[in-house]
């Protein structure tokens, strides 16, 4: 035991420095999200279905773990985390927590491979600081966060000839999230290719099995109408090109390069996997425009795979092991905050510590609300009241009216749910935007109005601006 605990001892004392730029990191992203959170800053539903599914979870029922888009069975057992806390701040934590500490394994593996101590600092830095996991935590919560912290400590355990450890990470990786198997499957080739260590190819073999079961199997099972996110032309459809066919593009892959100064791109084999990740959104996914962007949590899952490959070139070739190269990638994470005006940034602005003006009054509606009724919800208030059997979103549309418009024209702003919800609970704060509405503000109070005189809905509570509306029949 004694043993143990000097060991223990020794190796705070050893890595004391990277562990304490973790943690502060820790801090800054949770308060990042908590603060968010708290002040309804929601920018999608996200957050309250991974809420609802991990309260699900943790009440011992997997209703819901065959039905969505995406299979993420790591959930089931991250789900004991609610019988700590079941809120979901646990999950804004609890990410910011596994995605900031993986940078450890980040350091570990730069010094494994030889680097300078400037050179692990540095890099430790453009990962932690890196604008996808950036937007990743201040968009809500998604499994490929965790899925990329996982990632991330599977390379290291499997550079270091550590088995049990690289199995275990490894299954805690592709069960995070569907794709996740598929940049494991293109790193452990890769990585095959340059050190012809035969472990790799148990994940290259096991990576490929989880895929063919998953879209031959699974999801032809539970979706009948395909994978959600492939192209409609079909799931491989598409050519190279369209891997840099707008502009959006392109300028999604400067920036993934540029952000680790090109470094990679110096072994292209090491580029591959990189430029795999981006095809599965940017050709296989091409149709989902929004993930083709910098911002959002789509170019997370790209951090191990940029910073693992940074280590490896720079291992590879001595020259760049030294601190000019340190500087100058120090120099490329400073000019690519400031340009990306990423979100860390955002905890210097005072605008991000002003309460919304509604944010008092949706907080004692909501403890107004039943808990076991069946609620429809607007998309900012849903992570909030989401721990209910049966919740949905409340999402924009448009009507056509021939005669007697509640709006003035033919066409009018319109809302929808799905199910047949006893209430709907919006709020009509002027703060909000089409970020928390899914519509623009003026549009979104015309839609109630609509509602309200089409007596779809009827006022039941109010609350300075949020209201609580009886729904007395389903839109048409």
């Amino acid at each position: 035991m004694k043993a143990v605990k000097n060991y223990l001892t020794d190796g705070l004392k050893k890595f004391s420095v990277p562990l304490g730029i973790c943690l502060i990191f820790f801090i800054f992203y949770s308060i990042l999200g908590v603060v968010r959170h708290n002040y309804y800053g929601s920018f999608g539903a996200d957050l309250g279905f991974i809420d609802r599914q991990f309260w699900i979870y943790s009440h011992f029922s997997l209703d819901g773990l065959l039905t969505g888009s995406h299979f993420e069975f790591t959930s089931l057992f991250l789900s004991s985390l609610y019988w700590l806390w079941s809120d979901p701040r646990m999950l804004i934590i609890f990410q910011a927590f596994v995605i900031t500490f993986s940078g450890v394994a980040v350091f570990l593996l730069a010094k494994r491979r030889k680097l300078k101590s400037i050179l692990c600092y540095i890099i430790l830095l453009s990962y932690l600081t890196f604008f996808g996991i950036q937007n990743a935590l201040w968009f809500d919560v998604h499994s490929s966060v965790w899925g990329t912290a996982f990632f991330m400590w599977f390379i290291y355990f499997l550079d270091t000839n550590n088995r049990r450890a690289s199995i275990i990470t490894f299954f805690l990786t592709i069960g995070s999230k569907e794709n996740m198997a598929a940049y494991v499957f293109l790193f452990t080739v890769v990585y095959f290719l340059m050190t012809r260590k035969k472990d790799a190819l148990l994940f290259v073999f096991a990576s490929i099995a989880y895929l063919l079961l998953l879209f031959k199997i699974v999801f032809p099972a539970i979706l009948p109408k395909g994978y959600t996110y492939s192209s409609s032309q079909g799931l491989v459809s598409g050519s190279p090109f369209q891997l840099f066919d707008s502009a959006i593009k392109r300028e999604t892959l400067f920036y993934t390069f540029a952000w680790f100064g090109f470094v990679p791109l110096l072994l292209p084999l090491y580029a591959i996997p990189i430029l795999g990740n981006l095809a599965s959104y940017f050709i296989l996914g091409r149709e989902y425009v929004a993930a083709h962007e910098i911002f959002m949590h789509y170019r997370v899952d790209l951090a191990p795979l940029l910073v693992s490959s940074t280590i490896f070139v720079i291992g590879r070739f001595r020259r760049l092991n030294s601190i000019f190269t340190a500087v100058y990638l120090l120099i490329c994470l400073l000019f690519f905050q400031y340009t990306l005006h990423s979100p860390l940034s955002y905890l210097t602005k005072s605008w991000f510590w002003t309460k919304p003006s509604g944010v008092d009054s949706i907080n004692k509606l909501i403890k107004e609300i039943p808990h076991d009724s069946d609620l429809a919800a607007q998309n900012n208030i849903f992570p909030h009241v989401s721990q209910r059997r049966k919740i949905t979103l409340i999402w924009p549309d448009e009507r056509t009216f021939k005669k007697n418009s509640p709006c003035g024209k033919q066409n009018c702003p319109w809302l929808r749910w799905d199910g047949s919800p006893k209430y709907i609970v919006v709020d009509l704060s002027p703060e909000w935007d089409i970020r928390h509405l899914l519509w623009q503000n003026n549009e979104y109070k015309m839609a109630i109005n609509g509602l309200e005189k089409e007596k779809i809905i009827s006022l039941h509570q109010q609350v300075g601006t949020a209201k609580l509306y009886i729904v007395n029949k389903k839109p048409k």
